[in-house]
């Protein structure tokens, strides 16, 4: 199936505006993947396991209701070995229902709690500690209705203008994944769970051991009766706790177990992780889900403590069919390794910086982003003849081509949140799902096009497998530009079925880059620039969303304006000759 979509025409000067104070059109490199390197890194069974005596074994059965936790099929596609094969993956297996439009999230980063914790500590963040990802996630992003009948639908909003800030082309072109399928946490397979707890010593400070205690229960009670879960564990060595066994008629034991958890010790986490894939590999059924939540506060500081020896051992289980989802507490916890354990193991990376965090986490949240509508998803974007690939935002899976960039994710899952108003009482935000904001650049000068009237921008090729038939779905889309390449409109040229729909985006986009900016910035030693970008954006965000009322944007204002009066209250002053415009945005 192929379609070909020449965008339409829109005038709004105020996204010009809004646009221009981003990023697009500088010479920046392109956005980086994280390295995936190959290789069996597994180190075999672990000695210094220990298994506390008198833990349940259990069985299998049970076949309870419970709870909605845990909705994934995850990355069990490959059986371990031994394991009988089955003719269906678990996962999503619905009809498309008509009438829906839900979002699709892409493993990796899921929240942007690790650089409100930063901020709140009085520590400005540094690039490393964010990423676009995970500050995506917690928008709800409407996109077009998913009418392409499958069960993803690939959508593409172009938008064209001057950036004010040299008055050089920009060239934006938004990817959004939705779904014509309902999230239900009900629709799930059952689940095989280890739970890797840190107990090391620092686990007692501001509170972390009561946000895990506090969270485990939610998880608990949540899962369904025949569902089966075993907790692990680590300080200086990993402990098995309760083996793999099934919730049904266990739940006291577990509750106690939870509630007996003592912080002391250094902080062992390549062999806390290792025995929790053990235990779920000795224990491997194709017709489960088999995932790792890992906790940790730290860094490790005992036996295997460099990062890629970790993520070695790891990726090796994940072939094996054992998924996994990083939980981080504390500001002093290594949110790098954590958060790319999580995307090579098919799963989200979390941070609780508060109570409301723990809640959303164990309950809402990894009730719904686990449920997998599809399999090995690539997307690939190939720059036209006149146009050239600059950068791409929102995943760390994207890697860039000679002619553009592939996105490969092993699954990607139905998000949750409907709109911007769908907040818990604690302001979360999680589940709204992906986004991807490409860059492109024209090639083609006037004097050299002569004839030239229309350009194609890009084509975006998608493909997936269905769950449970392993059916590769194909599509291809190519983005028209209905004007010559070097073409500025001079109020822009702007497309989406609902100009809000694109417009969100890209208030998110530039509200994103003046984090990355002033970040820069600041840890450059520009800290006056820095204070600069942020006030330019808080003025302009604050006039469109006087008008839109956007809840994700109220608190994306609320963190620039922290940001702010961080650096202010460090006694940064505003460069003498910065002024905000008066109007910033001239269309209202």
């Amino acid at each position: 199936m192929s379609r070909t979509t020449t965008q339409g025409f829109s005038v709004s000067a105020l996204l010009t505006c809004l646009l221009a104070m981003g990023g697009c059109g500088d010479d920046s490199g392109a956005f980086g993947s994280s390295d995936d390197s190959s290789g069996d890194g597994r180190s075999g069974v672990n000695t210094s396991i220990e298994r506390r005596p008198g833990t349940s074994t259990g069985d299998t059965g049970g076949g309870g209701t419970g709870g909605s936790f845990g909705n994934q099929a995850g990355v069990a596609q490959t059986p371990a070995p031994g394991a009988p094969a089955t003719g269906s993956q678990p996962g999503f297996d619905a009809e498309p229902m008509e009438g829906g439009n839900t979002n699709v999230a892409l493993s990796g980063g899921a929240d942007f709690g690790f650089f409100r914790a930063l901020l709140e500590q009085g520590i400005v963040p540094t690039t490393e500690d964010f990423d676009a990802a995970g500050f995506f996630a917690e928008h709800h992003t409407a996109l077009p209705e998913p009418d392409c009948g499958e069960r993803i639908c690939l959508q593409t909003m172009l938008g064209v203008m001057g950036n004010l800030m040299t008055g050089q082309n920009c060239t934006m072109l938004q990817l959004g994944l939705n779904s014509p399928i309902a999230a239900n946490p009900d629709d799930r397979p059952p689940l095989n769970l280890a739970v890797v707890v840190d107990v090391s010593g620092s686990m007692n400070t501001d509170g972390k051991i009561e946000f895990v205690r506090d969270g485990l229960h939610l998880l608990v009670d949540g899962m369904r009766d025949s569902d089966q879960i075993t907790l692990i564990s680590y300080s200086d060595n990993a402990e098995i706790l309760f083996d793999l066994a099934a919730v049904e008629l266990n739940r006291a034991e577990l509750r106690g177990i939870i509630d007996g958890l003592v912080a002391e010790g250094s902080t062992n986490l390549h062999d806390g992780l290792e025995a929790g894939y053990l235990e779920l590999l000795s224990n491997y059924d194709s017709g489960r889900q088999n995932r790792v939540v890992l906790l940790s506060d730290g860094v490790p500081t005992v036996g295997i403590t460099a990062d890629s020896p970790i993520m070695d051992m790891s990726r090796a289980y994940n072939s094996d069919g054992v998924g996994l989802t990083t939980i981080g507490l504390g500001t002093d916890f290594n949110v790098t390794l954590m958060r790319g354990l999580a995307e090579q193991g098919d799963g989200n990376s979390y941070f609780l910086e508060n109570a409301g965090a723990v809640s959303e986490v164990f309950e809402e949240e990894l009730s719904y982003f686990t449920v997998p509508v599809a399999f090995d998803l690539t997307l690939e974007l190939k720059a036209g003849q006149h146009y050239e690939f600059r950068r791409a935002y929102g995943s760390s899976f994207w890697e860039d081509t000679s002619t553009g960039g592939l996105l490969d994710v092993p699954s990607v899952f139905l998000a949750h949140r409907e709109s911007d108003t769908d907040v818990t009482d604690d302001g979360g935000r999680r589940g709204g799902g992906s986004a991807l904001m490409i860059e492109l650049m024209p090639t083609l000068a006037e004097a050299d096009g002569d004839g030239v009237t229309t350009a194609t921008v890009a084509t975006v090729d998608v493909s997936f497998r269905e769950p449970g038939t392993n059916e590769l779905i194909e599509d291809s889309i190519e983005v028209t530009f209905p004007m010559a390449p070097w073409e500025l409109p001079e109020v822009g040229f702007f497309d989406s079925p609902d100009l809000s729909i694109i417009q969100k985006s890209f208030v998110m986009l530039n509200i994103y880059v003046a984090f990355e900016e002033a970040s820069t910035l600041f840890h450059s030693g520009d800290p006056a620039e820095a204070r600069a970008v942020l006030e330019s954006v808080i003025a302009a965000v604050e006039d469109y969303n006087e008008e839109v009322g956007d809840i994700d944007i109220e608190f994306d204002l609320e963190m620039l304006a922290d940001m702010r009066d961080l650096m202010s209250e460090q006694g940064v002053q505003l460069p003498g000759d910065f002024a905000v415009p008066v109007d910033p945005w001239p269309a209202d």
